[in-house]
């Protein structure tokens, strides 16, 4: 009977883990989460992936694994949402498109600024960091922290071959989508280029891991080939993708990974080594050109035109108008995830600024992050970012295959990181989900070998 009830035990959480992997793969090819639709789907998909996480470790009678810092930030992040909901001090109206006072239950402290619309953004972000704890949690067992990275390499290289295959066909738009008329800069199932490119500089670090680790390996021949292969058509995506800052994070990453792979990674000989970086370097120019890397090179010019011009930037502008009403005004609390379009709007306004146009995402993340979830929530989001990209750069002095592993990491959450800095990749639920499932790993092999010791746990 217990040998039973011990079985029955690990099935919701062998269920969580395998719900994961099939999220991350749902979440990129429904549209990347980039439709409101499907945002909601990966939401609620999230959402009870995490449910039967923790019903998972509750049969097994043991608390997630994931480390005391890393805990502390979830909680703080989970606590701050739910008082800051209940406490919440304004209500949009809309149709006279305004706040209102609200009653607050407690009166002067924070809250956010509409309930109704943050909820969504709030939800999504739950089942984020339940991802995030699932992931800490897998980091004990190699056979599973493999199946994460392998699941994310894999459905890159499918991304990447649609977007190439959009290109050589010269398509108007997605494949099944041809009504919308995105124009020239949508890239496989992302619409907004600059989305896809994060995307690639996401994935490509994992598969030139995995591709070097093979190296490694006696009798991989299979996984030397499959994963060198994803590695060099990722890397032609990269630059036939026409967003500028993806072009120069895919080419910074590539040298980086170029020069510690090329030194830690492998143990394959330097003849070897040198006709492996000689063919990878003539297969990304070769597939490049064939797909139109002219389209990119386009781009660079209209950006060296437009600096010789002159003109005064909109991201700048924008900026401007965060750091001088928006930041001070949400402050250490913020207004809530999802409320900075209105909050944008309203400064926008006050300030008596003269940028024009819609702007529901600040297109650099700190600011954004700032803005809705304040100084204590942005620090909260900082520690398992930052701290997941540290403790993989802390596995990089291991002197074992998973070390390369861990580099892939560091490169990965290294790559969105910057692009974040000016650009928008954390607000998409798909590159959300990978980028915290990173995170969790770096996290989760800080507390445990990724080899050898509890290595069976279940």
């Amino acid at each position: 009977m217990i040998f039973r009830s011990m079985r029955f035990a690990k099935i919701p959480l062998e269920a969580a883990r395998w719900f994961l992997l099939l999220n991350i793969v749902v979440a990129v090819w429904l549209y990347g989460g980039t439709r409101d639709w499907t945002r909601e789907y990966v939401t609620w998909l999230l959402l009870a992936n995490a449910a039967i996480f923790l019903l998972g470790t509750a049969l097994q009678r043991r608390l997630p694994g994931v480390p005391l810092a890393a805990s502390l930030a979830v909680l703080f992040l989970l606590a701050q949402s739910g008082f800051m909901v209940w406490n919440a001090k304004r209500h949009w109206i809309d149709g006279f498109d305004v706040f209102v006072e609200r009653l607050q239950p407690l009166p002067g402290w924070p809250g956010f600024w509409d309930v109704a619309m943050v909820m969504p953004a709030l939800l999504l972000t739950v089942g984020l960091l339940g991802a995030f704890c699932i992931a800490c949690d897998m980091a004990s067992t190699p056979a599973w922290r493999d199946r994460l990275l392998i699941t994310m390499a894999a459905t890159g290289l499918s991304i990447v071959i649609l977007g190439l295959a959009q290109r050589l066909t010269e398509a108007d738009d997605i494949f099944w989508g041809l009504e919308t008329r995105r124009g020239a800069t949508f890239f496989a199932v992302f619409r907004y280029h600059a989305n896809a490119g994060a995307f690639i500089n996401l994935v490509l670090p994992l598969q030139v891991a995995l591709g070097v680790r093979a190296l490694r390996q006696e009798g991989a021949e299979a996984g030397r080939v499959f994963w060198l292969f994803a590695a060099f058509v990722t890397a032609a995506g990269g630059f036939v993708n026409v967003s500028k800052a993806a072009n120069a994070i895919c080419f910074f990453l590539i040298v980086a990974m170029a020069f510690w792979f090329g030194a830690n990674g492998s143990r394959v000989g330097g003849a070897r080594m040198c006709v492996v970086v000689v063919f990878a370097v003539l297969a990304v120019v070769g597939v490049a050109v064939s797909f139109g890397l002219e389209k990119s090179v386009n781009r660079w010019e209209d950006l060296f035109r437009v600096v010789n011009s002159g003109e005064r930037d909109s991201r700048l502008q924008a900026y401007e108008i965060i750091f001088k009403g928006a930041l001070p005004e949400a402050g250490w609390w913020g207004s809530g995830p999802g409320t900075f379009e209105r909050m944008f709007d309203i400064q926008r306004a006050k300030l008596g600024s003269a940028l024009e146009g819609r702007w529901d995402k600040a297109h650099s993340d700190p600011l954004q992050t700032l803005m809705e979830w304040g100084r204590a929530g942005a620090l909260a989001l900082l520690v398992l970012l930052a701290g997941g990209l540290w403790k993989s750069i802390m596995g990089l002095r291991r002197k074992t295959p998973d070390a390369i592993l861990a580099a892939g990491i560091a490169f990965a959450l290294g790559g969105v990181m910057v692009h974040a800095l000016v650009d928008f990749p954390l607000q998409i639920a798909s590159l959300q989900l990978f980028t915290v499932v990173l995170a969790g790993l770096g996290w989760g092999s800080s507390i445990r070998p990724y080899v050898g010791l509890r290595g069976s746990r279940a």
